[in-house]
């Protein structure tokens, strides 16, 4: 049973080679047998944790459509919660993922607030609750440091009032120095992997960013990127220490690219046109969804032009491929699904329950789309 547990994991998950290339082994699964033997042996569920998900990017001009979650999120939430739902195929105790939010250790670093970071957690974990996600679950700095009570919800105000302090716990307690940090970068092809990755990112993102807002000249402003990222590493060093302390026998999942050996890395969201790549996280960027209904991480700056903005609950949502195929008119709304396809229902309120129908036209479009992705009537007294 473990044996077939691990190969779900495996299937989710994408590794990478010191040369680059793509490694199609798990060179971790070894290491992680030993703990999921014990949790089937215990009949345990299978606990994972997932250090991810920390708040919107601070450059919402150019990559993201807003604070808060949108259709990126909703996918890598539906992702994660298949690797649940598929472990309870081959294991009847399923699984869980914690997701281990490390917005507290970053967001002063990169110039967000600390409502921000609140905010985007709380709709995060609606998301889940929403979509039935009931093997998603969320760990914060203050948790694994003990000042909560996991039968109590944290209120903002709570939050609020821990923030300052378990920041600083966290680096007195399981922080490493510059010198370490930097030899790590040196000698860890992932450590390096990583500390690149923040590179990219804040390249972009502190521009818009009060922490950059004083860079004098272009050399000045990269001086600051570096100085950021390095700070990053610390934190996200001193964050790894700190999961490993307390969650030691939770299989570790990654969404950075890595060589496998000590954490699954599992891409986000699966994109049709980058099958070997690995894609953008949501929180870094916005979602195109094209007429065939393949998903991509992009930044937003790149599909205005060609895409339209979508709403839902009256926040950005998504980019959808500019096309008449998409266009039902006001009284009919349309949801991208995971992994793929739409589906079409009447808009609450637009008409009386069971009262909707689609016209020649409207159904000649629901051929058409069909012929390009599966698609989902619901509501239609004539579908």
């Amino acid at each position: 049973v473990a044996h077939k547990i691990l190969d779900v994991l495996q299937s989710y998950g994408k590794h990478t080679e010191a040369d680059g290339g793509d490694n199609h082994k798990w060179l971790g699964r070894e290491k992680f047998l030993p703990p999921v033997e014990q949790y089937v042996r215990s009949q345990q569920s299978i606990k994972m944790i997932l250090p991810s998900f920390p708040w919107k990017s601070v450059n919402r001009v150019d990559k993201v459509t807003g604070a808060l979650p949108d259709l990126g999120e909703e996918l890598a939430l539906a992702r994660l919660n298949a690797i649940c739902v598929d472990i309870g195929k081959v294991y009847e105790h399923g699984a869980e993922i914690h997701i281990a939010t490390d917005g507290l250790a970053f967001n002063d670093v990169v110039g967000i607030s600390d409502e921000d970071t609140w905010e985007y957690s709380v709709a995060l974990l609606d998301m889940a609750a929403k979509k039935g996600f009931k093997g998603i679950k969320m760990l914060r700095v203050m948790d694994f440091l003990g000042h909560t009570d996991p039968r109590t919800p944290l209120t903002k105000d709570q939050y609020l009032s821990l923030v300052a302090k378990s920041r600083a716990e966290l680096e007195s307690q399981f922080g490493g120095s510059d010198k370490e940090v930097r030899h790590m970068i040196e000698t860890d092809n992932d450590t390096l992997l990583t500390y690149r990755g923040f590179i990219r990112f804040l390249e972009t993102d502190l521009r818009h960013s009060p922490v950059a807002a004083h860079a004098r000249s272009g050399q000045h402003y990269r001086r600051i990127v570096k100085e950021v990222a390095m700070k990053m590493m610390m934190r996200a060093e001193a964050f790894t220490k700190i999961i490993q302390a307390k969650c030691p026998d939770y299989v570790r999942l990654s969404i950075h690219p890595s060589s496998g050996a000590v954490k699954l890395s599992v891409p986000l969201l699966v994109e049709k046109s980058n099958s070997r790549g690995f894609p953008r996280t949501p929180w870094h960027s916005s979602v195109a969804v094209a007429l065939d209904g393949g998903y991509r991480s992009v930044h937003a700056k790149d599909v205005r032009e060609t895409h339209d903005m979508v709403f839902k609950d009256g926040r950005p949502w998504c980019f959808r491929e500019r096309s008449d195929l998409f266009d039902f008119g006001d009284d009919v709304e349309i949801e991208h699904l995971y992994p793929c396809g739409v589906e079409i229902r009447p808009r609450a309120n637009a008409v009386r329950a069971g009262e909707a129908r689609l016209d020649p036209a409207a159904e000649e479009k629901v051929v058409k789309l069909a012929a390009l992705q599966p698609v989902r009537l619901v509501g239609f007294a004539n579908a």
